[in-house]
């Protein structure tokens, strides 16, 4: 109980100085803070700057007795919730039915049984740490919901601008806003014209910081991709004497009213629609925490925003495009907002402790999948950036297409089921194919989740996959409204949707069919869509080359979806983790499995704790503070193999691309999971890759 209780406060009122002993003593064991006070006006003190678990109340005090100090307690918002347990020497059902009356949760005699009063506190302590964590967790919901809100409205003003002396500065305001950072630039250059402007909340950006930092706006232009910079603050005496650190970061004066902390800061590139580097923002100094990888998103997301605004500025768009442009930023809106409304009702009513177990599992399951339809969009968001700027790669290994359309049918199961959709599979030996297994899946999941979603209640989706020649023709076909004929030519466009109204029946950002169409052109395959009219179902027929015939498939890993026991008892997990939130749930996932786990939050911590003992298996972050996962790996790798040299290291990244997974590889990982992380992943991860020596954990298999 004494690590339960930690940081608990308990507040005890009583007169008498002997009685306040007493509880004090008796409360000890639970290990929490005990409060002692002997008036009630100083109990109300208390209550002001602090809250307790649980409240000790005499009732016979001078001036101010028990029951009027718990009518004041219940009148204030902070502390009306509050458990209050009367223990007095009057035990007559009349001074017990008044404090009842005020609340009170029990009423208690003395002397008190030492053993039953620790007992009845102790609850009130886990329900204390329990309410507390409800409310942390719905403290960092509120932060992405106000994150992604402050993205939209960044949106809309962005592209409100009428000129670039406008835009530039909304942008470096609104980046500031979002990422919750102490300054912001933004630098933007066309036409030979150059603009440029800074948001900090000391006035403005001196020269001597915002030369600090120039060195990562360089590398974000010239790399065209985010990059992360630990700063590192040094002497006042090196920095007025020119010393400069190497490239590890910025160097800043710590003397100075500008001096930034740790966080670091983050750049972003300004892409042209055919690739050219058109400019960067910049945040630095992070008010709460360190920049992390959904900050370089949402501001990556802001850039390209900032890019398109600044080229439609200069050169004008068709009245089209600006039409469908709004229209996408209204959906972007509303399909963010939707789940999150969601989450955040559900996370209230749990922190409210409203309803049963059953309510209160349904409420997390809810909370689970419109936080996995908020990752969805954003991936979907991310994936056409990348297409727009060329970045969007795939690996090319042979690929067994039947196991990739077992696995694409099986995640969109459960919503055809949901609507009573009859879902037909006819592959007939349906060959291998050169591309990249999770991509190749990624096209039928969006055709199939896009059949499901327009086809109405007791229809059918037919799912047909033919050799033809030296192709593979897949086939989606559905029972839905169809396609007007004047949609149809424009079904793979970006932000394009048949309907786009307010009384729309289904919801989406448009960007599926247009990933699709890319990712079927770098698998060098064509894909188009039939229709026969409205109201006569639709067809989305695509074909890939199949592999030469002596190129052997890969095996294709098995869905993230299924649910999967792994047993990691007796082994030793590092964890290496700078964000608090996400480091306590790894930890708590790897030792509900039975592992062994150390969390750290930094490349020194861990190396530190390797030192102490060398783990079995390291779990690493890539985005780090000073040092980050690359670092540290590289690091480890130069130990010899009795000092941790050899230990097995998988690292669990927000960096989703191709190259960064070949990169984690390339620097000594053995795995690369990407963020939000699936349990039954990160577990399977981790049994692949413990040691021989060790007893390999056990896995179960599928529920």
């Amino acid at each position: 109980m004494t690590d339960v209780a930690a940081g608990v406060d308990i507040l005890v009122v009583d007169d008498n100085p002997n009685q306040l002993a007493t509880l004090r003593a008796v409360l000890a064991e639970l290990g929490a803070n005990v409060v002692c006070v002997g008036s009630g006006r100083d109990a109300l003190r208390c209550l002001l700057t602090r809250d307790f678990a649980a409240i000790l109340l005499d009732v016979n005090m001078p001036i101010m007795d028990g029951f009027e100090t718990a009518r004041l307690v219940r009148q204030r918002p902070r502390s009306e919730h509050t458990p209050i347990i009367f223990v007095t020497a009057y035990g007559d059902e009349i001074h017990e039915a008044r404090g009842y009356s005020l609340g009170a949760v029990d009423y208690i005699t003395t002397p008190v049984i030492p053993d039953m009063l620790r007992a009845k506190i102790a609850v009130f302590i886990e329900l204390y740490r329990t309410s507390a964590e409800v409310r942390r967790q719905a403290d960092s919901l509120r932060r992405r919901a106000a994150q992604l809100h402050g993205l939209t409205e960044a949106s809309l003003a962005i592209h409100r601008a009428s000129s670039m002396e406008a835009l530039v500065p909304i942008v470096a305001e609104r980046a500031c806003g979002i990422v919750g950072a102490r300054l912001a630039a933004a630098r933007l250059r066309l036409d030979h014209r150059q603009y440029a402007a800074e948001s900090c909340d000391t006035g403005s950006m001196t020269a001597d910081v915002s030369a600090a930092f120039a060195d990562a706006m360089e590398r974000a232009c010239a790399t065209a991709s985010p990059v992360h910079v630990a700063a590192r603050k040094v002497a006042r005496s090196q920095a007025a004497a020119g010393a400069r650190t190497d490239a590890a970061g910025p160097t800043l004066d710590e003397g100075d009213d500008t001096a930034l902390p740790a966080a670091g800061c983050l750049a972003v590139p300004l892409t042209a629609r055919d690739g050219r580097n058109i400019g960067v923002v910049l945040v630095a100094g992070k008010v709460d925490g360190a920049f992390d990888g959904e900050d370089a998103a949402i501001l990556l997301q802001l850039g390209q925003m900032a890019s398109i605004a600044a080229e439609n500025t200069l050169y004008g768009e068709e009245r089209e495009a600006n039409r469908l442009k709004d229209e996408f930023l209204a959906t972007v809106s509303h399909e963010l907002r939707t789940p999150l409304t969601a989450m955040l009702s559900w996370a209230r009513l749990l922190q409210d402790g409203i309803g049963d177990d059953r309510e209160r599992r349904r409420g997390l399951e809810v909370i689970e999948r419109n936080a996995r339809a908020q990752s969805r969009l954003i991936d979907d968001l991310l994936d056409t950036s990348r297409i727009v700027t060329g970045k969007l790669l795939i690996a090319r290994d042979p690929v067994a297409i039947e196991p990739v359309i077992s696995d694409a049918v099986e995640s969109v199961r459960p919503a055809a089921a949901a609507k009573a959709i009859e879902l037909r599979i006819d592959v007939e030996n349906g060959g291998t194919v050169i591309g990249e297994a999770k991509r190749l899946q990624q096209i039928l999941w969006n055709l199939l989740t896009n059949a499901v979603k327009f086809t109405p209640r007791d229809g059918r989706v037919d799912v047909v996959a033919r050799r033809d020649g030296d192709e593979l023709e897949l086939r989606v076909s559905d029972t839905g409204p169809g396609i007007s004929r004047a949609f149809l030519p424009h079904v793979f466009d970006r932000f394009r949707q048949a309907d786009t109204s307010t009384t729309r029946a289904h919801g989406g950002l448009g960007l599926g069919l247009a990933i699709v169409r890319h990712l079927v052109d770098l698998h060098g395959g064509t894909v188009r869509a039939e229709s026969e009219g409205e109201q006569r179902g639709a067809t989305f027929v695509v074909r890939l080359p199949l592999a030469p015939a002596c190129a052997a498939p890969e095996a294709t890993a098995a869905s993230a979806d299924a649910d999967v026991d792994v047993a990691l008892d007796g082994i030793r997990v590092l964890v290496v983790e700078d964000d608090g939130d996400g480091r306590e749930a790894i930890a708590m996932l790897l030792t509900t499995a039975g592992a062994d786990v150390v969390a750290v939050e930094s490349a020194q911590a861990a190396l530190a704790a390797i030192a102490d003992g060398v783990p079995h298996v390291l779990v690493s972050d890539i985005g780090l503070p000073l040092e980050d996962g690359y670092v540290l790996i590289q690091k480890v790798r130069q130990l010899d193999a009795d000092h941790g040299g050899a230990v097995p290291a998988i690292a669990l990244t927000a960096y989703t691309r191709p190259q960064d997974r070949a990169r984690a590889l390339a620097a000594g990982y053995q795995a690369h999971v990407s963020k939000p992380v699936d349990p039954a992943e990160l577990l399977s991860a981790l049994a692949a890759h413990v040691p021989r020596r060790i007893s390999a954990p056990s896995v179960a298999g599928a529920r």
